[in-house]
């Protein structure tokens, strides 16, 4: 059994922002809507990964093994996330032959990760950080079209702020995953505050921030739906 003391001083500040979203948006997120049932699949695998670490920690006490564990649990993450959110891309007006060429390309980068440029790597953060800059190019692409087309509706919508939420979290994490130098993790920015904390706490929260944001309008509108029938 684990003691409940040792659990909770185990989990990071943003994680249990993280579970709060994910606990909001278990209850009020519509899930009628297609794009709402992706979004919450993504909660919820980002929800099982942090506890999956979290509960390795006190099940496996060899620290080699439970961190070879611990890297192949974030690498499931990377790819299983990646793929949904691209997924959502597709969803919301980004061409399909694109997003397919997209997905092959993406689970093809991942296969020569692991076998020529990652290899000998134990976490594989090359697969993040193309996740990052395929997602950022295409959601850029996407917001210029509709700049273009003077489609101003689309970007004041809600599913417009749902795929620009996590732009911070891809960034700020590619920040650190970019260089494989552990050491660039414990820079310190300002105050003795590290880049990794930074970067996990700060930059993540801003994005769960903007994903509650997401939530609660859908739930509004929602209401208003039911409210006028």
């Amino acid at each position: 059994m684990i003691p409940i003391n040792d659990f909770f001083s185990a989990v990071k500040l943003i994680i249990y922002f993280q579970l709060f979203v994910f606990i909001i948006a278990s209850f009020i997120l519509p899930l009628k809507r297609k794009t709402n049932r992706i979004f919450y699949y993504i909660l919820t695998y980002y929800t099982l990964t942090e506890f999956i670490t979290i509960i390795l920690k006190f099940l496996i006490s060899n620290d080699d093994f439970r961190s070879n564990m611990n890297f192949k649990n974030y690498e499931l993450s990377f790819i299983i996330t990646f793929l949904l959110w691209f997924y959502l891309l597709e969803l919301n007006g980004v061409n399909r032959k694109l997003m397919r060429f997209i997905y092959l390309f993406f689970l093809f980068f991942i296969a020569i990760d692991f076998l020529l440029i990652q290899k000998n790597d134990d976490l594989k953060t090359y697969i993040f950080c193309m996740g990052s800059f395929l997602y950022l190019t295409i959601f850029f692409k996407l917001s210029f079209d509709k700049l273009k087309d003077e489609d101003f509706r689309f970007l004041f919508n809600n599913n417009y702020r749902l795929l620009s939420a996590p732009i911070f979290m891809f960034f700020g994490l590619s920040l650190i995953f970019a260089f494989v130098d552990i050491k660039l993790q414990h820079v310190i920015i300002y105050a003795e505050v590290k880049m990794y904390t930074i970067t996990t706490n700060y930059i993540n929260f801003i994005s769960y921030s903007l994903l509650l944001w997401y939530i609660y309008i859908e739930y509004r509108n929602h209401k208003r739906v039911i409210t006028e029938e």
